[in-house]
């Protein structure tokens, strides 16, 4: 019995196989792609191997197209395994890159993440990725980063520790986020800064390729035009891609990679899996820059409204001050009309009244106490009046001689010998020269506390480097500390009282004044320092 099936012969008939579906009539002429097409499947074929060997034919004639198409068929199985593989390792990658570039808002963590998943071995696994991104002024396309070995010795010693680490990306990435970012931007500085290009730059091939966002795999960069010889010197390959960062439109940045190690041809296939990475790389590239704006906005926010409060707060103490003030400078007036009176009166009797006179001494009281009331009613008349001084240019000698004249019949009262050294030629400078009259007065009476009689007191003035010195020396006894202290109290408001009230105010108008005041005061006498700087609108 002859076999049923059409495999034995070489060509056959239309009628003789009914398997052999429309539009496959070449199947009619080639017999081992009949055999593998259709006899493999043909009910006629199981029939004609169940015969026995000498009615079924010489069915070893076919057995090697069978064999044939096992081994083309296992290879395309590994193929398929392999590729399988990949594609798994790919969703893999895929997804621990999304966990980060979902939930980041930090800027260089997602970049590290990103430029990592381009440069490692379990990502796209090429040699070198390079960022450039959209200043904020939105005029520059500026290099922001780079990842990658720069020599072949870098690329092995990188390899070989992670190998020996088996880090997976997230760990590798986060790894060079916290250890090596600052390292790797600054040893990239020099290509980063070379590669920065102005968007006004048209022809330039970054910018031609960012505004068409259209990825363009450019074979040889010595062949391109519009690429200065710096940067293609800097980049140091010749085969590159640019893949364009855009989110919604909006340019963002550009990507450039490149294998400038192992120099393997940069497939259709590498490009393809960058512009796919690309839209979710510049999606969070452009979140975090967002989040770094309304941080910045926020902090911008809080510092404005803590001004405000600060002036609100100062507003409300300088109303209450004023207030105060008021009240105490009409006080002061009310009394001080008749207590310059008083004291004038008494000052006439004591210039008639002679040295050996028992009622010299009352006299003498009357005036010291006088006197005394006086400074305290100008201290509260001072301390009433605005913090801000009223600033001219004014002659400092002349100050200093009017305020020395003023107190020149205190101090002969007192016993104190004194003496005027003014230094000639002085530059003007801007004061208030009531309130600056009123710290010579303060420490004028402070000395005469202090001093007793016999003792000797200078008051000078001299051109320093940038300015000019008024120093009041005197030889009586050093000042104790809570003189000091109050000499150095510049908080409004504070507990200073008495005879020390004087010196406080003295060192808050001198600090409006922005002068530097300071004491030296030792066992063989005191020295009060004002420097007036004349950089502040002295003229000479």
């Amino acid at each position: 019995m002859p076999p049923e099936c059409c495999w034995p012969h070489e060509q056959i008939a239309p009628g003789d196989c009914p398997y052999i579906p429309p539009g496959r009539e070449h199947l009619l002429f080639d017999r081992k792609q009949r055999f593998l097409s259709c006899c493999l499947e043909c009910p006629r074929l199981l029939n004609d191997l169940s015969l026995p060997p000498e009615e079924s034919g010489n069915l070893g004639e076919v057995f090697p197209y069978a064999i044939e198409e096992i081994i083309q068929l296992r290879a395309r199985l590994q193929d398929q395994q392999s590729l399988l593989e990949i594609r798994g390792r790919e969703i893999k990658f895929l997804h621990e890159v999304g966990l980060v570039l979902q939930t980041s808002v930090d800027m260089d963590e997602v970049i590290a993440m990103a430029l990592t998943a381009i440069t490692a071995g379990q990502g796209f696994g090429l040699n070198r990725a390079i960022l450039l991104l959209v200043d904020r002024s939105r005029l520059h396309l500026k290099g922001y980063f780079a990842v990658g070995p720069r020599h072949r010795e870098e690329a092995a010693q990188i390899w070989k520790e992670l190998e020996d680490r088996d880090l997976t990306l997230r760990e590798m990435a986060q790894r060079f986020f916290e250890q090596k970012m600052a390292t790797e931007r600054e040893r990239f500085r020099d290509l980063l800064e070379t590669l920065s290009v102005p968007l006004t730059a048209e022809d330039h091939p970054f910018v031609q390729t960012l505004t068409s966002q259209l990825s363009r795999h450019i074979p040889d960069l010595w062949q391109e035009p519009g690429l200065p010889l710096a940067q293609r010197e800097a980049l140091g390959v010749a085969e590159l891609v640019m893949v364009p960062l855009v989110s919604k439109n909006r340019r963002v940045g550009l990507l450039l990679a490149d294998n400038i190690v192992n120099g393997r041809p940069i497939t259709g296939e590498d490009l393809q899996s960058l512009e796919t990475f690309a839209l979710p790389m510049a999606f969070a590239i452009e979140r975090a820059a967002l989040y770094e704006r309304l941080q910045r906005e926020l902090v911008r926010a809080q510092e404005t409204n803590q001004r405000l409060q600060e002036q609100q707060e100062t507003i409300v103490r300088m109303e209450k001050m004023a207030l105060v003030g008021n009240i105490a400078a009409n006080i002061a007036h009310s009394i001080r009309n008749p207590l310059t009176i008083i004291g004038g009166f008494a000052r006439t009797l004591i210039r008639n009244t002679p040295a050996d006179d028992p009622k010299r001494r009352h006299i003498e009281s009357i005036v010291r106490e006088a006197r005394r009331l006086e400074d305290v009613l100008q201290e509260v008349l001072v301390h009433s009046e605005s913090l801000h001084p009223t600033l001219d240019l004014w002659d400092v000698n002349q100050l200093v001689t009017g305020v020395y004249a003023g107190l020149k019949e205190d101090l002969e009262m007192a016993g104190v010998e004194s003496h005027l050294d003014l230094a000639p030629a002085l530059p003007q400078v801007k004061l208030d020269y009531k309130k600056i009259g009123y710290c010579l007065r303060a420490l004028f009476n402070n000395l005469l506390e202090r001093l007793p009689a016999g003792g000797e007191v200078t008051l000078a003035t001299r051109a320093g480097a940038d300015g000019i010195e008024i120093a009041l020396r005197d030889n009586g006894p050093p000042l104790d500390a809570a003189t000091l202290q109050a000499a150095s109290d510049l908080t409004p408001g504070s507990a200073v009282t008495g005879s020390h009230l004087g010196l406080s105010l003295c060192a808050r108008i001198l600090s409006a004044h922005r002068a530097r005041f300071s004491i030296e005061s030792t066992a063989a006498g005191t020295v009060f320092t004002i420097f007036l700087a004349t950089a502040q609108g002295g003229t000479p």
